[in-house]
């Protein structure tokens, strides 16, 4: 046999032996129900025997409970003005630099003169 047959066949005996086990005590858990023994030596037998059947299938595992958020009961007004702060301050810089500050270009002087005699098209080569 080879070392893969090997290891199985010692992983199969260690199943068979934890189940084997595990059935025992489930059968003295089933005992102490019939003679209305304490719920804690009940319950003992089968936390071990559940214990015994999880190392014998590590691949039948519970799945994971996912946490829901809970609703706040109300609104929150500190992620409200973590939020509105920032965004009213790069409005307000946006505003104060659209109106204070200038636009174009800053070494000619334009006078309305200049606007007309720059707009108007150029006359076609003759």
């Amino acid at each position: 046999m080879d070392s893969d047959k090997i290891e199985r066949k010692a992983r199969y005996e260690q199943i068979a032996h934890n189940l084997e086990v595990a059935s025992h005590l489930y059968k003295k858990a089933a005992d102490s129900l019939q003679s209305e023994d304490d719920e804690h030596h009940y319950y003992s037998f089968v936390k071990d025997a559940n214990h015994l059947i999880d190392q014998a299938f590590p691949e039948r595992v519970a799945t994971p409970k996912i946490a829901v958020a809970k609703p706040t009961g109300g609104f929150d007004w500190s992620l409200f003005l973590k939020i509105l702060v920032p965004v009213v301050l790069v409005l307000a810089t946006l505003l104060i630099l659209v109106f204070t500050g200038t636009t174009g270009d800053m070494t000619k002087s334009w006078n309305p003169e200049d606007v007309q005699k720059n707009t108007v098209y150029p006359k076609t080569a003759p």
